[in-house]
């Protein structure tokens, strides 16, 4: 899979959602899309991760699914993102996977290696793709010249406020966010309330949607280059996690020993639940029910980008992605279902912005003509497609370099280790990690 590059800046992508998307042209459902399946009866499972509202929202469009297709029964296995994908693969290397599956972007291709368990898309006639950007889908969903997965949306990371905090802290909500202010206004706001932080965060979240920008805006590359090897120095890493030191030190985070209880859910965290936080980094598709604590005072920027950056390090892509069972006994099924879910007008009033910006034209003009995007999610969007910088490679996103990455992290975070051992650390064992990577790969 390649980045993006421009294609949410193309004609129809995002600006046009704050108008009526007139100029994009018609790209109406399939006339399939709502049409009974008659026949015999079928029994599908569909999971997927998310929050209460899209929980909601995907129940919702199965239950309107299945009144137009009484034969047809889809149930919905529904989570957290937290253990998500440690399930699917569990099931995928059993053989029990759902019908239907969401999937986060860069597990793709690894799955596809691993378990060759994703149905080629482009090979059913039931589902109609033409509303899609083509170059995004291609970019994203096409593995080994097989279309193995179709966005559910157009996300992006972005920077959440709560402008309330902010302005106690005599923080002006509209600053301009590089590395060094980040620390310097960041601090003010311990300072004004010691029971408030700057950026709520936890481990996790540092290692996908802190150090990846820090490291990519210093070095203009990523963090594993294609080839396998590093796209960082020692000396780049060393910077890096003294900077994340200095976020401890100059209480911008909550200490270690509080924020990181909180894993893959800082939001959960009473300092993000009670409104004691000015800020967070997070995913475009998830910011909805995170802002709900304090929506009257909610607003988003753009992620800290360094003034001498060589890349932003601000990503878009999707949200994630819906990919049909290759083992599925029931196919054809799936796929019209996922073609009622992509292009059927009703299903699309009910999705709303609950996987981000639709991805498909007649999903915009739906939106658009309904008022059904949160205007937040539009401008974050719209901020992060002009600044997008270079979007990740597989790699560089591989579980087992995630989680060394953490396991560094959490040493830094708790004082266990200095900034420059915890590189020489962390160098180590992703060096051993990528030969052995490497060498699977061949």
């Amino acid at each position: 899979m390649k980045g993006l590059s421009k294609t949410v800046r193309a004609a129809c992508a995002i600006p046009l959602l704050a108008l009526a998307v007139a100029g994009c042209g018609s790209s109406e459902p399939s006339k399939d899309s709502t049409k009974a399946s008659g026949g015999k009866p079928v029994t599908m499972r569909f999971s997927w991760w998310g929050s209460d509202p899209r929980h909601k929202a995907t129940l919702d469009v199965i239950a309107l699914y299945e009144s137009k297709n009484p034969n047809v029964k889809i149930e919905g296995e529904y989570m957290g993102s937290d253990g998500y994908k440690e399930k699917l693969m569990t099931q995928l290397a059993g053989g029990s996977a759902p019908d239907i599956m969401q999937i986060d972007p860069p597990w793709l291709a690894d799955f596809t290696k691993q378990f060759n368990s994703f149905a080629d898309l482009s090979q059913m006639p039931d589902i109609n793709t033409s509303g899609f950007d083509q170059e995004f889908v291609k970019n994203y969903g096409v593995v080994d010249g097989k279309l193995v997965g179709l966005p559910t949306g157009i996300s992006g990371i972005t920077m959440v406020l709560n402008k309330d905090v902010l302005t106690k802290a005599g923080i002006d909500p509209n600053t301009v966010w590089d590395w060094d202010t980040l620390l310097t206004e960041g601090a003010k706001v311990n300072k004004a309330d010691p029971k408030s932080y700057f950026l709520a965060t936890d481990q996790f979240a540092t290692v996908i949607q802190i150090l990846p920008p820090y490291l990519k805006q210093k070095t203009g590359n990523q963090i594993v280059k294609d080839d396998y090897t590093l796209g960082f120095t020692r000396a780049d890493l060393v910077d890096a996690f003294t900077y994340l030191k200095k976020l401890f030190d100059n209480k911008v985070v909550e200490p270690a020993a509080q924020q990181y209880l909180f894993k893959a859910k800082y939001f959960e965290n009473p300092v993000w639940a009670n409104k004691q936080a000015g800020s967070t980094i997070e995913w475009i598709a998830a910011i909805g029910p995170r802002m709900e604590p304090f929506r009257s005072s909610a607003d988003v920027s753009l992620l800290p980008i360094a003034k001498d950056a060589k890349d932003t390090g601000v990503i878009v892509r999707p949200a994630n992605m819906l990919s049909i069972n290759s083992k599925s006994p029931d196919k054809e099924e799936a796929a019209k279902f996922l073609n009622f879910f992509f292009n059927d007008k009703e299903a699309l009033a009910i999705l709303k912005d609950t996987r981000s910006v639709p991805p498909t034209e007649i999903g915009r003009q739906v939106s658009a003509e309904k008022n059904l995007i949160d205007p937040l999610i539009l401008k974050a969007i719209e901020q992060a497609s002009k600044k997008q910088g270079m979007a990740d490679n597989v790699i560089s996103l591989n579980i087992q370099l995630q989680n060394i990455m953490i396991d560094t992290v959490e040493k830094v975070g708790f004082g266990r280790s200095t900034p420059e051992a915890a590189a020489d650390e962390m160098i180590k064992q992703f060096q051993s990690k990528l030969t052995e990577l490497k060498a699977a790969a061949k």
